[in-house]
């Protein structure tokens, strides 16, 4: 099931270079983000009813007890902030986690792709995610989400010391150093 996510903030990102989970026994390397929605988020009712109807159309009648067994567990795409009270932006918000194996696409507000080099995307800004929701059964029972795209959208307070790297006009210019110490040396004469 895909699904356009709008205007929510990116905390967590391996966009450039796919990594393995941390403290994970699947040495996979995947691209991944963690994406933050308010409470008041006008697709979380959507997403909340996207969960459900993958636990039904995957489990048929057991479909119910597997989405409880499944949010007590964590095995869901869509979790609940308060769960991860010590990481910024996260209580008092829904998260979505996702991955993928092959890089997702990349695009700036004119639908123009961005690279690793021009720092637009980081860890605090705002994007729209596609994304691909799906139930699995791969060693337990599960939603997963699998991230297809990020575009940015706009600039948001960067966490953990993350950010937009300096752009040309935040320095000044200065003169050549070799005709500085070309000027030095014959004071010295």
């Amino acid at each position: 099931m895909r699904i356009m996510l709008r205007d929510v903030r990116q905390s967590f990102m391996c966009y450039w270079k796919p990594e393995p989970f941390p403290n994970s026994t699947d040495p996979t390397p995947y691209y991944s983000g963690t994406y933050l929605l308010p409470p008041d988020h006008p697709q979380l009712p959507e997403l909340k009813k996207i969960c459900v109807d993958l636990c039904n159309e995957k489990w048929g009648k057991r479909g119910p007890a597997i989405y409880k067994a499944i949010q007590m567990t964590g095995k869901i795409f869509l979790r609940d902030g308060n769960t991860k009270p010590d990481y910024d932006g996260f209580p008092g918000n829904w998260f979505i986690s996702a991955r993928s194996k092959v890089m997702p696409s990349y695009f700036d507000g004119q639908k123009q792709p961005v690279t690793e080099q021009q720092g637009l995307l980081y860890s605090g800004c705002y994007v729209n995610v596609a994304l691909e929701m799906f139930a699995y059964t791969k060693g337990n029972n599960g939603l997963g989400a699998r991230q297809r795209g990020v575009q940015y959208l706009r600039p948001g307070e960067a966490f953990g010391g993350g950010g937009p790297p300096a752009s040309e006009d935040e320095f000044d210019e200065i003169d050549n150093p070799e005709t500085e110490a070309d000027e030095a040396d014959s004071l010295l004469d």
